[in-house]
């Protein structure tokens, strides 16, 4: 059953992109444009409107979601009164009462606020099926954690310069949390235990120094943990014990090898990696007929599994630079490419010489396969046997300071 939405008949400053949610081919599930007049929608078509300005926001009528720059305290209340709203993105200048004044949706499963004025110490809207939450701005306490406690969500992310980790132990008793961003630098000695015996934590992120002996003591459940600082040491004693660090595992015997990779092994340094962003259908078939092997990684936004992929695909790269050209499609922007070479879900991991196809890696979620298939492939070393050729005597990082 469609529904009508009616925009005014002079172009609005911002866009409507739309995805859907029903079993359609790819490169036809997402898109934008910029709508006038009324608009049929398909039941299975959500609509978010996007824009750097609130000008005019009082005329968008109830798309299912909104994510704006330029938000002041009267914006939120105008928000406020959107009760079908699913996902809210704005950043500004809004302060606690204006998040004070979204309480009252019920409809939320997906929260992003960033102001440098808010304080976290506001209540969410609790009534909300909240999936996602993230609080960011440089006046961000631990008081969020207590109020982000009381919500449902799977994905968290909490950033600011007053954040200092005292408030963790509220998250202890999410049930449901799955992946939690720690954005801050400022984290006390210590803090990081305050999380507890987390039951179903699988992935941490930190953008300060890492305590191992607290990260450890999470797995399992956690699987991976993405930092980013990271000591050389550090890096290949949670390698060692299974998890994966920025998007890269292995074996427990290429833990040094892989610490090397990732926190840069002593060796003059190189150009970036040629990794290239896929801008459409043309762009794509213009790549995988050059000579040169192309490493291939179909992405999409709302997919937790490929955050992991960009910094692996990087890696690689990085590694094997002088031997394959690393490329990164966004299924959401790079309109058609995913369709025109039979990709359906993301992420998905191609491998092309000459226009030929020679590995495809549909759902790939261990990152030790990818490497071992592209490097099977191509005839190339794994990267341990790379950097620390047999021949070599080198002491172990392991148990290193």
């Amino acid at each position: 059953m469609e529904r009508v939405l009616r925009f005014p008949e002079t172009a609005l400053p911002g866009e409507v992109h739309f995805v859907v949610v029903g079993d359609r081919p790819a490169g036809q599930t997402v898109g934008e444009f910029r709508p006038t007049g009324e608009i049929p929608v398909p039941e299975d078509v959500e609509l978010a409107y996007v824009a750097a300005t609130t000008e005019r926001l009082a005329e968008v009528p109830e798309t299912t979601g909104l994510r704006l720059s330029g938000v002041c305290d009267d914006d939120l209340r105008l928000i406020a009164k959107r009760f079908a709203l699913r996902d809210l993105a704005v950043t500004g200048k809004f302060t606690d009462e204006g998040v004070r004044a979204i309480q009252g949706l019920t409809t939320l499963e997906s929260l992003e606020l960033w102001s440098p004025n808010i304080t976290g110490d506001v209540p969410l809207p609790e009534n909300s099926p909240l999936i996602k939450v993230k609080l960011g701005g440089a006046s961000i306490t631990d008081a969020a954690f207590g109020h982000i406690a009381r919500t449902w969500a799977a994905v968290v992310g909490v950033s600011g310069g007053e954040v200092r980790g005292h408030g963790l132990g509220a998250l202890g008793g999410m049930t449901g949390l799955r992946y939690l961003r720690l954005g801050t630098e400022n984290m006390e000695p210590g803090c990081l235990w305050r999380l507890g015996s987390t039951e179903s934590l699988t992935i941490l992120s930190l953008a300060g120094p890492v305590d191992c002996e607290a990260v450890l003591s999470f797995a399992p459940p956690l699987k991976e943990i993405d930092l980013d600082q990271v000591s050389r040491a550090d890096c290949a004693r949670l390698l060692f014990h299974g998890l994966a660090v920025n998007g890269l595992s292995g074996p427990p015997r290429l833990a040094d090898a892989y610490a090397r990779m990732l926190t840069g092994p002593d060796r003059p340094s190189r150009a970036a990696p040629r990794r290239r962003i896929v801008t459409g259908e043309r762009d794509l078939a213009s790549l995988v007929m050059g000579p040169a092997p192309v490493l291939l990684a179909f992405t999409g936004t709302d997919c937790l599994a490929s955050e992991w992929i960009i910094p692996v695909i990087d890696r690689i790269v990085a590694e094997y630079d002088d031997e394959l050209i690393g490329a990164i499609v966004d299924v959401e922007t790079a309109i058609g490419a995913a369709a025109s070479v039979g990709v359906d879900r993301t992420p998905t991991v191609l491998l092309t010489r000459k226009g030929e196809e020679l590995l495809r890696l549909p759902g790939i979620r261990s990152h030790a396969e990818l490497i071992r298939r592209v490097t099977d492939v191509l005839g190339l070393p794994m990267p341990g046997e790379k950097l620390f050729p047999a021949t070599e005597n080198r002491e172990p990082l392991l148990g290193s300071a």
